[in-house]
């Protein structure tokens, strides 16, 4: 059972240095996680805390949930336990587009085989601060962009349900997990098959 979104969207004034606890659930669509491959076995359990020292925001806690994801070898769907440990920094802006869009949006091109956007050019160190650092208006603390985009990046790029997974057939696609088929092993191509036919040359040639 999930519970009302605003204990996502908390008030700034209630977040003191000693900290605030937030017990919730939630579902896949109330993050706004509602692609074709956001797929969720039950709620996703969220344990954060929040602390505030003049004006900037820290969240740490967990995300935990079952997720289902489709393996890439034998395209059948498997449940996927999932823990995303939560860290994240807010500060205050008057004006600002969203953080979370860009890196939402490079994942899930990278997951559908599209070509990501180039980022710009820049220290590792400054990549990662960033990767940790949102930015907030108003009166509210919204967290749930940030989640969401916590679990797109916690999403394997190459989903596989065990690591043993024989796949599929190429030539008939019989799922090897269930049962072997009658097809002949694939051969791999020789490197001298482009000689092969080519008798010596003759000396009229």
């Amino acid at each position: 059972m999930t519970v009302p979104m605003d204990l996502l969207n908390p008030a700034i004034v209630d977040i003191g240095p000693e900290g605030l606890p937030l017990s919730c659930s939630a579902s896949g669509p109330q993050l706004g996680l509602d692609q074709p491959e956001d797929k969720f076995d039950g709620p996703l359990a969220i344990q954060l805390e929040l602390s505030q020292l003049e004006g900037r925001i820290s969240v740490t806690g967990t995300l935990e949930g079952t997720a289902i994801r489709q393996c890439v070898r034998c395209l059948l769907e498997y449940a996927d336990p999932l823990l995303v440990s939560i860290y994240a920094e807010y500060l205050p802006q008057a004006s600002v587009a969203p953080k979370s869009a860009p890196a939402e949006q490079g994942r899930r091109n990278a997951r559908r085989g599209a070509q990501p956007v180039e980022p710009e050019e820049e220290a590792d160190e400054e990549a990662d601060e960033e990767d940790e650092l949102y930015w907030y208006q108003g009166d509210h603390l919204d967290l749930t962009p940030m989640l969401r985009e916590q679990v797109i990046l916690a999403a394997p790029m190459q989903p596989i349900c065990r690591e043993d997974c024989l796949g599929l057939c190429p030539q008939c696609g019989q799922n090897l997990n269930e049962r072997r088929c009658g097809c002949p092993p694939a051969q791999a191509p020789s490197p001298f098959r482009v000689l092969r036919g080519r008798g010596p040359k003759s000396e009229n040639a």
